[in-house]
């Protein structure tokens, strides 16, 4: 009887660590990780220097001229063509409005209006 219950409980606890490698292993790839992070400063988040405007705003740009040639070449009507052309003007001119409204926000480093040259705040 000894001999049955130490070879049961030998054989249990092989198979319950053969098994547990499996499961941990399938949990530790298959789970997703979720990344919750506060630690960003508040600064950090609105701060845009005058190079990405600039950079952003020529993207803007030349996406707007890329997507009016491809209306240019469609096979539509002019008046269905000028109403394309000013929807994406709209579009841009909204896209433009958002990067400037970021650039001069009173909490953007870069903002000369509010910061000197240490980046401290100007009162």
């Amino acid at each position: 009887m000894k001999k049955l219950f130490t070879l049961s409980f030998t054989l249990m606890l092989i198979s319950t660590a053969a098994f547990s490698q499996t499961i941990f292993t399938n949990v530790s790839f298959r789970a997703p990780v979720i990344s919750v992070n506060f630690g960003h400063r508040y600064v950090e988040t609105y701060s845009m220097s005058k190079y990405q405007r600039d950079v952003l705003i020529a993207n803007i740009n030349a996406n707007y001229n890329q997507q009016v040639k491809q209306a240019m070449n469609l096979r539509i009507g002019a008046a269905k063509k000028i109403d394309l052309i000013q929807q994406l003007q709209r579009e841009r001119n909204n896209k433009i409005q958002n990067v400037n409204d970021r650039f001069f926000d009173w909490r953007n480093k870069y903002n000369y209006n509010h910061y000197d040259a240490h980046f401290n705040w100007i009162r």
